[in-house]
């Protein structure tokens, strides 16, 4: 992947440039042993075989940046082609179609992106369709795609019986001034309330993966998916597949949102644990796979991924809702849902890769209004949902 982030040449280096030193806030990355045995992650029969191994992880084939040790991270998902070991039984007819490197690179070592939202860019007002007033909705299959295919996982993945999360007794903390020390420890106390809320939903479906990690960053990061900067362009927090862990820019957080507005951390933080729930119970691999065989769908694929992961924190809102507790602060939260992330409406269609802020917010409080996991099979609702 190449590096749009950070500084490559010595002359686009700004006056008085120093090399970054090791990013604070690193949280305890994924360790195996966070989780009690369990039974093997199950599939339905069509989905069981063949899956190969993912490929042995190469020494040296990623810089590892100075907060990462030896053995401390899995080893990342194999080679382009093996999709973490994901491999439907039925391919469509004909040759296998190769999508574009860049996605490739994705299916490698995985990055999703969560952007500021068009209020911070400009949207002029609501959209008539999506509503966010009151989305209670479980999105059904109008088509019935071929057993086996990734694209009946992506519809029918196991992920959708796994319910609601429960009532999860989780606090906020302080958010204070918005420095690295008050972010770090308001993202610790949240990080441990999302495991523990997800936790025993994956279990029900037959995962038992590790933790993710959180890197809480105020200066450059590498990364096995790239090198990043502070305040590069509208990103505020993104999750690398390549070593399951996601990192959040304080100093964007407190430039989009200031220390004051919460929920929004909380609803950034939550949409990036979705896109680890993705990577986890392989819908994330499932659409690597589709997207070979349909990649004039990239785009509308990639919305319907984001507004999934941002359907799943709406779940674990509505788990945390008592005890955060922002039962009162019901319109702040809609707000938020709907004007913190995604693309104004001024953004070209052929550059929507998040879905709009209206959009996002849809699947925010669909997520939190039904409250369980079958509100987010975003790959069975209609595209006027995800646009």
């Amino acid at each position: 992947m190449s590096n749009p982030y950070g500084y490559d040449r010595p002359q686009d280096r700004p006056q008085g440039y120093r090399p970054p030193a090791p990013p604070p806030g690193v949280l305890p990355p994924p360790q195996p042993g966070q989780w009690q045995p369990g039974p093997p992650q199950q599939y339905p029969p069509q989905y069981q075989q063949p899956f190969p191994q993912p490929g042995p992880y190469q020494q040296g084939q990623f810089q590892q940046g100075p907060y990462q040790q030896p053995g401390q991270w899995p080893p990342p998902y194999g080679g382009p082609n093996h999709f973490n070991g994901f491999q439907p039984q039925k391919r469509r007819s004909g040759a296998a179609k190769f999508i574009l490197l860049g996605f490739f690179a994705l299916a490698f070592v995985g990055i999703t992106l969560a952007v500021v939202g068009a209020a911070l860019t400009g949207r002029s007002g609501p959209l008539a369709d999506p509503e966010i007033s009151g989305p209670s909705i479980v999105p059904t299959a109008t088509t019935q795609p071929d057993k086996g295919t990734a694209e009946d996982y992506l519809v029918n993945s196991p992920l959708y019986q796994a319910g609601g999360l429960g009532d999860v007794d989780c606090p906020a903390e302080k958010l204070g001034d918005g420095s690295l020390a008050a972010q770090k420890v308001y993202y610790e106390k949240l990080f441990k309330c999302l495991n523990d809320a997800w936790r025993p939903a994956l279990s029900k479906i037959g995962v038992t993966k590790p933790d993710p990690g959180l890197v809480v960053f105020d200066q450059a990061v590498n990364t096995p998916c790239g090198r990043f900067k502070p305040l590069s362009g509208r990103v505020l927090a993104f999750y690398c597949y390549g070593n399951q862990v996601m990192y959040t820019d304080v100093l964007q957080m407190n430039k989009a949102f200031g220390p004051k507005q919460d929920l929004a951390y909380l609803l950034t933080i939550a949409h990036e644990y979705g896109h680890h729930i993705q990577g986890v119970t392989e819908l994330f691999y499932a659409r690597a796979y589709y997207l070979q065989d349909h990649p004039s769908q990239k785009l509308e694929s990639s919305r319907r991924n984001e507004v999934q992961a941002s359907c799943l924190g709406g779940v674990f809102s509505r788990a945390v809702e008592k005890s955060y507790p922002f039962s009162k602060r019901m319109k702040e939260f809609e707000y938020q849902a709907s004007n913190s992330f995604g693309e104004s409406e001024d953004t070209p269609a052929a550059e929507r890769t998040h879905g709009l802020a209206s959009t996002q917010g849809f699947w925010i409080m669909n997520g939190y209004n039904v409250g369980e996991t079958k509100a987010c099979n975003t790959f069975a609702a209609p595209a006027n949902l995800v646009k």
